[in-house]
């Protein structure tokens, strides 16, 4: 697909920050429940009996595919950036894949939740969906107000 000229490039840094914090609050919350249950087996007189299993490599083991996959799946309603180009707007996701939505003024951006700065973002983020050239919806994690029409410029 060929692009028109780039109006405006908008990096999502608040969405982008909420994401990874999230994640790592998410992944420090799993690492101590991890390290909790790993002692108590440790302590327990069961667990050091001979010829008993505890499992624990299984269970360490399935924390961790749980921690990457919860990771991977926490930053991926965050895109990259957004593009305004003069005819579409372009949504480059976390991994590099790109979404093509119509022009700003035709982009009806939906706000389906709002998250005020904190913890977890030093600016206000919004899901926002939208609804791309192939009619299907999607959700993103991004800045509040990052899809707003670029100013001093009319889409065509």
């Amino acid at each position: 697909m060929t692009a028109g000229d780039l109006v405006e490039h908008r990096p999502n840094e608040a969405g982008t920050q909420r994401a990874f914090r999230f994640a790592v609050f998410y992944v420090l919350a799993l690492v101590v429940l991890d390290a909790t249950l790993v002692l108590f087996d440790l302590s327990s007189p069961v667990g050091r009996e001979p010829g008993s299993e505890s499992g624990l490599g299984l269970f360490t083991a399935f924390a961790l595919v749980l921690a990457v996959g919860s990771v991977l799946f926490a930053l991926s309603p965050a895109p990259r950036h957004v593009d305004f180009r003069t005819d579409g707007v372009v949504v480059v996701g976390r991994w590099g894949h790109r979404r093509w939505f119509p022009v700003a003024g035709d982009l009806n951006p939906k706000v389906v939740r709002h998250y005020p700065a904190g913890l977890l973002s030093s600016r206000p983020v919004d899901i926002v969906e939208l609804v791309d050239r192939t009619g299907h919806r999607r959700n993103y994690q991004v800045d509040a107000g990052l899809f707003a029409p670029p100013t001093g410029t009319n889409p065509p």
